[in-house]
Parts: C-alpha cells; structure tokens; sequence
C-alpha cells in the first residue's frame, strides 16, 4: 500500500493546479482568457471568477504568463491543493456547502480592486524625508503660553 501510494506522489510532483482570478473590475471574461491557453495541454476550468488551470507544471506556468498579459494589473493566481474533479472537496461527496477555501477565496477577491489600483500607479519617494529635530524648550514654552490664553 505505501508503495503505491509512494508511486502516486512521484507521478503529480511535477504537476501543479492554479487559480486564476480576475478582478472584479477587469473587462475581460473566464472564457477570454480560457481562449489564450485552449491550445495547450493542460486541464482548464472555468468558473465565475476566472480558472482552474492543471498540468505540468512548466505548461501551466506559461499559460499563466500568457494569461496576465492580457490584463497584468487585474489578473492574479495561487496554487490551489487540488485538481479539478478532485472527490476529496467534491461539494456532491461532501454533502454540499461550500469548498473548502471558498471564503478565503471570495474575500480576498473583495481586495482585488485596491490591489489593482495600486499595481496600476505605484509611487516612488526620489526624496529622502526631512529630518526631524527635537522640539527646544523654548519653543515648548511658548506654545503652552499660547494655548493657556
């Protein structure tokens, strides 16, 4: 049994599943996207929110670059623990609800637009900040001499 089970393991080590999300304020589509990689071969999902990309993992890597160039700033990935179809988060085996990283999944997707905007206008300090020196005691005094009147 653990020989087998030491056989499956080596079989999916250089295999990967990835998700694909697109923010809510892109323009493009699951299916749009799902176009740019169609041709390779790799297992794609589409869902609501973008796509379940399975395979070697240096084909799923390239269909991810492929993919981000259509749109850099409002299209994001991370690794997901099971491929498509997987029965041990299958919501039918399960008993329904939602799967499990649904909730993670759905809020950071809420964060999405911020990070975009951000991705879109970074900002770079060129100048170092003042530097702060001490307040005298002099000028203390007199600001708790005006603030008494």
């Amino acid at each position: 049994m653990s020989n087998e089970i030491t056989q499956k393991n080596d079989f999916f080590e250089d295999e990967e599943t990835r998700i694909v999300i697109l923010g809510p304020d892109s323009r493009l589509t699951p299916e749009v996207i799902a176009k740019e990689v169609i041709s390779l071969p790799i297992i794609i999902k589409t869902t609501c929110w973008g796509l379940i990309l399975s395979g070697k993992t240096d084909l799923v890597q390239k269909a991810v670059q492929n993919i981000r160039k259509l749109d850099p700033h409002r299209i994001f990935t991370k690794l997901r623990g099971y491929p498509p179809g997987d029965p041990r988060i299958c919501r039918f085996q399960r008993g329904g609800g939602a799967r499990p990283g649904f909730h993670l999944l759905e809020f950071e997707s809420s964060l999405l637009p911020y990070i975009s905007k951000a991705l879109e206008s970074p900002t770079l300090e060129t100048e170092a900040p003042p530097e702060k020196k001490p307040l005298s005691v002099k000028k203390l005094k007199k600001i708790i001499a005006e603030s008494d009147e």
